[in-house]
């Protein structure tokens, strides 16, 4: 009988699934069951015999990802236990013999998967419900959602022992759930921080539009790195890309009264809808 159960404790080792049966589950990876890609990998509905769905994001093969860094991975993801953080279920780490073409010959190859499952979050990501065309979420919604993201972070800063930095929070890296309950996922950009709480780096991180000055001009990394970009998500889930676009072109006090004024007449044509409903 198959088995899934994605209860576990942060204690307790991750839940190792075979890459036949996520194969079997995922219609062998088929495009129908993408729900999602990124920097890092492929993200594909899986469903169990049961009817249960889970995420499964299959990871690129990456050019110095070492065995050792995949552990470290998978033994943050299980110390992330939170209302606001996508729950980690399983994974897979597997490596097969594949036939490959080396040198006009025909030679056996290490094939390397690694993939790692999610709770499957139903409503998609918080992006989608902040396109021009999408205006449906109220007020007390976007509140909410607004709240569950600030906990979530706060969990990641303050409550973990190294904190976690997330560097890539965005709209798209903020799943909803049945419920609209939002929770943060993708952490393939993610550092632990101990003592040293702030580091220059190198690499890149994070996506244009979400990055602090700091991080621009001098590659610094702190937790302010994430504070900026939960500002730039807090905007845009009160005004919408295009309310965010124009902040730049006018003053504090202009842009408050825009907004103001935007949800006036979104609650009054909210209001006139359900008058006209109530009438027929």
């Amino acid at each position: 009988m198959e088995s899934h159960s994605t209860d576990h404790t942060s204690s307790d080792v991750p839940k190792v699934i075979p890459f036949h049966l996520l194969k079997e589950i995922t219609n062998g990876f088929s495009k129908e069951r993408i729900i999602g890609s990124g920097a890092y990998g492929q993200v594909f509905m899986g469903v169990h015999k049961d009817g249960e769905k889970i995420a499964v994001k299959m990871l690129y093969d990456m050019p110095g990802l070492e065995e050792e860094q995949f552990q470290n991975e998978l033994n943050n993801l299980v110390r992330l236990q939170h209302q606001n953080i996508v729950q980690f279920v399983s994974y897979c780490y597997e490596i097969q013999k594949k036939l490959v073409k080396y040198n006009g010959k025909l030679v056996l190859a290490d094939k390397i998967y690694r993939l790692l499952c999610f709770e499957y979050m139903q409503n998609g990501n918080l992006g989608k419900y902040l396109s021009d065309e999408y205006d449906g979420l109220d007020w007390h919604t976007r509140y909410a959602i607004i709240k569950g993201i600030c906990m979530g972070l706060k969990y990641l800063h303050e409550e973990l022992k190294p904190p976690i930095y997330h560097l890539d929070l965005k709209p798209a890296n903020v799943l909803l759930d049945e419920k609209m309950v939002p929770k943060i996922a993708d952490f393939g950009l993610s550092r632990l921080f101990g003592e040293e709480q702030t580091l220059i780096t190198k690499s890149f991180m994070g996506t244009q539009g979400y990055l602090p000055p700091e991080y621009i001009e001098s590659n610094l990394i702190s937790k302010k790195f994430d504070i900026f970009s939960l500002g730039v998500v807090i905007i845009k889930i009160m005004t919408g890309p295009t309310g965010y676009s124009k902040c730049s072109d006018m003053s504090p006090q202009q842009f408050i009264e825009i907004v103001h004024e935007n949800w006036r007449n979104r609650l009054q044509a909210t209001q006139m809808c359900m008058l006209e409903s109530s009438s027929k």
